[in-house]
């Protein structure tokens, strides 16, 4: 797994990913349905989520890529640029705006240099998952020593997991092919079985890494620049890294990328107003 600048508790988590697995690692079944956001699939619904005390839009010219995964079969559109992404591994869209990985060998592939080239990036992605193994991927951005489209040894990888290991909570990596290395890690379980948003924040101006899971700031750390990057490989739901488990049974609602750093103030926005909807 990547070196990282943080301390003991961080490296001992990458060690055990290195590792291949950890004692210990449980498997969720799906035992109900994905409980639905209270504010999603309509225009209508998402406003009805929000209150006087919610901020205006603001952003909405910073949301440079959207993959609301409408639609069916396995072009992934993204709706507010142009870098439309595939379903691989046998994923399809549902057709309801929705599309969920098998945890095998299903995953989103988005166009190459999505974000080496922004000074000041935000993704956030709404998604519900089953839990499962440590090191499954929301996403991962960057590359590996086997080649383009193949998994290895990450030579380069902004990543964010809904399960560290050793710990019950979410983590985010970041590390250069010079070796430059940012995290965040936390011990806030990310909600199972249930819609909820998960981001980071690369505050370039800054040097600052963020994260974020149900619009609640969770750590920061310190953040390279994104021109070090080399993002080869931007997947949705796989690693950069050979032993780690692909998303399992994770249903994405949608994976949105914005061109500056939003605020602690903009995340609990975008949490209230809920996927579908274009504030802030």
């Amino acid at each position: 797994m990547p070196r990282v600048v943080r301390g003991p508790t961080f490296a001992a988590v990458l060690t055990c990913a290195g590792l291949f697995a950890c004692s210990g690692q449980t498997r969720v079944t799906l035992l109900e349905p994905i409980v639905a956001h209270p504010d999603a699939g309509s225009a209508a619904g998402a406003d009805s989520g929000r209150d006087a005390a919610t901020p205006p839009p603001s952003n909405v010219a910073h949301l440079i890529h959207r993959y609301s995964f409408g639609g069916e079969g396995t072009r992934v559109v993204d709706s507010a640029g142009s870098a439309d992404g595939s379903l691989q591994g046998g994923a399809l869209l549902d057709g309801a705006g929705h599309v969920t990985l098998d945890g095998q060998d299903d995953y989103v592939n988005l166009p190459n240099g999505l974000l080496s080239s922004l000074k000041d990036a935000t993704l956030i992605a709404w998604l519900a998952w089953s839990g499962g193994p440590c090191w499954q991927r929301v996403f991962d951005f960057g590359s590996t020593d086997a080649g383009e489209d193949l998994v290895g040894n990450a030579t380069s990888s902004l990543f964010l997991t809904p399960k560290r290991c050793p710990g019950t909570g979410p983590a985010t990596s970041f590390q250069t092919t010079g070796n430059e290395a940012g995290s965040v890690d936390s011990d806030t379980p990310f909600p199972v079985l249930k819609v909820s948003a998960i981001a980071v924040v690369v505050d370039g101006t800054k040097q600052q890494l963020r994260m974020y899971a149900a619009g609640e700031p969770l750590g920061r750390g310190v953040a390279p620049s994104l021109a070090a990057l080399s993002d080869e490989n931007d997947w949705l739901g796989r690693s950069q890294w050979v032993q780690d488990t692909y998303l399992m049974r994770g249903t994405y609602d949608e994976f949105r990328i914005y061109d500056v750093a939003l605020s602690d103030a903009d995340l609990a926005a975008l949490e209230a107003a809920g996927p579908d909807a274009l504030a802030p």
